[in-house]
C-alpha cells in the first residue's frame, strides 16, 4: 500500500480512486492523498570528517563532489540536494476540511519541521566540508539544495584561466626538494584535474611533462615504473 494514501473514517482505502475531495458527511469517502513525507522519520548522519577526506576550494569541486555525492546517496537523503523530495507547505492542506482529518495522524506541521530538521541536518554535513575561500559563497541559502546547486554554479565550470594554470603548472613542475614519490603524486594530481573539467592530456605528453621536471638519475627509475603499470 502507498504509505501516502490513508482511510478517512475508517473506510477502505483505493490507491486508484480519483476522489481526492474530502467531504466529512459524504459516506462515500474512500481515500486522502496526503504529501509522502507525513511518514517519513528523521535519519540521522554520521560525521562527515570521518568518510569526506577533502575540504571544498576554488580548484577541486569535482573531486569534493564524487565523494560528498557518494556519501549523501549512502544515507539515503540525496533527494533533499537534488530537490524532488521539496519542503512541505503548511497551506498542503488548506482546501480540505479539518473535520475530515480529525481521525488521522498526519500533522501538516509535523511534516513541515520533519522536513525542516533532516535538511538542517544535512545542511550540517555540507559546511564542515567547505574551505573559508568557498564558504562566503552560500552564508545567505538556508537549505541544503540551494547550497548544493550555488557550489555547483559557482565551482562545477573552470573558467579559462583556471585550465590556463593547470596546465601551467604541470609545464612547469619540478622535482625540486621532493622525494620522487610526492613528486608523482603532484603531477598525477594535475593530470587527473584536467581531466576532470574536460581537458584532458595525452599520456605522451603526461609523461613529457614529468620528465622534463626530474632529476635525471631518476628518470630510468619512473620509466620502468611507468612501463611496468
Amino acid at each position: 500500500m502507498n504509505p501516502s494514501v490513508f482511510a478517512v473514517a475508517g473506510t477502505t482505502v483505493n490507491p486508484s480512486s480519483p476522489n481526492t475531495n474530502v467531504n466529512p458527511s459524504s459516506p462515500n469517502i474512500n481515500a486522502v492523498m496526503l504529501p509522502s513525507t507525513a511518514t517519513t522519520a528523521v535519519i540521522p548522519l554520521s560525521n562527515t570528517q570521518q568518510v569526506i577526506n577533502l575540504i571544498l576550494t576554488n580548484s577541486n569541486y569535482l573531486f569534493w563532489r564524487i565523494q560528498m555525492k557518494s556519501y549523501i546517496i549512502g544515507q539515503g537523503v540525496f533527494s533533499f540536494i537534488d530537490g524532488s523530495h521539496s519542503c512541505p507547505s503548511l497551506l498542503d492542506l488548506s482546501s480540505h476540511s479539518t473535520t475530515a482529518f480529525a481521525n488521522i495522524n498526519y500533522d501538516p506541521s509535523q511534516a513541515f519541521l520533519t522536513w525542516k530538521q533532516q535538511d538542517q541536518l544535512i545542511l550540517s554535513a555540507l559546511l564542515p566540508s567547505l574551505s573559508i575561500e568557498v564558504l562566503h559563497l552560500v552564508v545567505d541559502y538556508p537549505t541544503s539544495a540551494s547550497v548544493w546547486s550555488t557550489l555547483e554554479r559557482a565551482l562545477a565550470s573552470p573558467s579559462n584561466s583556471r585550465i590556463a594554470q593547470l596546465h601551467g603548472s604541470l609545464q612547469d613542475l619540478r622535482q625540486g626538494d621532493d622525494i620522487v614519490t610526492f613528486y608523482l603524486q603532484k603531477a598525477k594530481g594535475l593530470f587527473d584535474e584536467l581531466a576532470a573539467v574536460g581537458i584532458p592530456i595525452s599520456l605522451i605528453d603526461f609523461n613529457l611533462y614529468v620528465f622534463q621536471g626530474l632529476y635525471g638519475e631518476f628518470r630510468d627509475l619512473v620509466t620502468s615504473l611507468l612501463i611496468s603499470t
